[in-house]
């Protein structure tokens, strides 16, 4: 932007920016995305009164707030949060640290325990789909978390289209085949993308989330849909200071692996910014999460002149 023009701008910086938009226009953003582990304050018990799952310690919480004020998210994809008290608070704890977030979006799907959200210091407007059905081994199910859908407003001229799933986990469970649940989740993910991409082929969108599978999956590669052609999304091949591209630390089996990915459509692809874009890597990583945040910094393109 011209001198001239970035001193209009300020001068009429509230007549120019319509409403419910921040009245500075960021050149860039950063989004990042994580699998926080169950950020609960109170623990969830089944009908007898026994803990199935604890609450977030002090010291885990405290970890993932700190790594959350190093990366400085403008957006902030998440899995695995607890109720919508359990948002807030995360929420009002980076508030604390100096990062403001205000604008909050909460999937309500089937699973009563584990969530998907977002934090954005931009407005947006949701469109989750938790509702859409199919069949496995005869019976009706629903994505179990949903699909979280929104478009954040990252500036008047930009519009970014984000939705956030965590897929179901890969641990043999008697009810039915997870793989075969997951896959049937990821045909629902990648229906919506095409859709969406049949509509405005041009528009930002950026998929992001736990996909409980490998790269070179049936899952993975399904979501992201066939390479090279125009509704195709890139997986951001993401990896941090030391080159380590793991984001999952199994500590039952000691594994380490990469099951969490962000993958963006091509018009998306060409603004991504290879500095600023990567896993973060902590000493204490492990206790904020068993999973590593992934960070995405685009750049945003240039508005027009008016």
């Amino acid at each position: 932007m011209s001198a001239p023009r970035a001193i209009l701008a300020a001068a009429l910086g509230c007549l120019l920016v319509p409403p419910g938009i921040a009245a500075e226009s960021p050149d860039r953003i950063v989004f990042a995305a994580w699998n926080l582990r169950n950020y609960l304050l109170q623990p969830v018990r089944d009908a007898e009164g026994r803990t199935t799952t604890p609450a977030k310690s002090p010291e885990s919480i405290a970890a993932v707030v700190e790594t959350l004020r190093k990366i400085r998210p403008d957006i902030l994809g998440l899995n695995e949060i607890g109720t919508r008290k359990d948002l807030a608070d995360l929420q009002q704890r980076l508030q604390k640290a100096g990062l403001t977030l205000p604008h909050t979006a909460w999937v309500n799907g089937p699973d009563r325990e584990r969530h998907v959200a977002l934090l954005s210091r931009f407005p947006l407007e949701v469109q989750h789909d938790t509702r859409t059905t199919f069949r496995l081994e005869g019976l009706s199910q629903r994505v179990r978390r949903g699909i979280l859908d929104v478009t954040v407003q990252a500036r008047a001229d930009f519009p970014l289209r984000i939705l956030g799933v965590h897929l179901k986990s890969s641990r043999v469970v008697p009810q039915y085949d997870q793989a075969a649940f997951r896959r049937a989740e990821s045909l629902i993910l990648r229906e919506r993308v095409e859709k969406i991409l049949e509509s405005a082929p041009e528009a930002p969108l950026l998929v992001f989330g736990d996909f409980n599978d490998t790269k070179n999956s049936p899952v993975v590669k399904g979501v992201a849909g066939r390479p090279g052609t125009r509704r195709s999304l890139a997986i951001l091949p993401l990896a941090d200071r030391l080159g380590d591209q793991w984001t999952y630390h199994w500590e039952e089996s000691g594994e380490y692996s990469r099951i969490d990915y962000v993958m963006v459509n091509q018009p998306l692809r060409r603004l991504v910014q290879r500095g600023g874009t990567g896993l973060r890597r902590e000493k204490n990583w492990f206790v904020a999460s068993d999973h590593r945040p992934m960070i995405v910094t685009i750049r945003l393109p240039e508005s027009p002149a008016p």
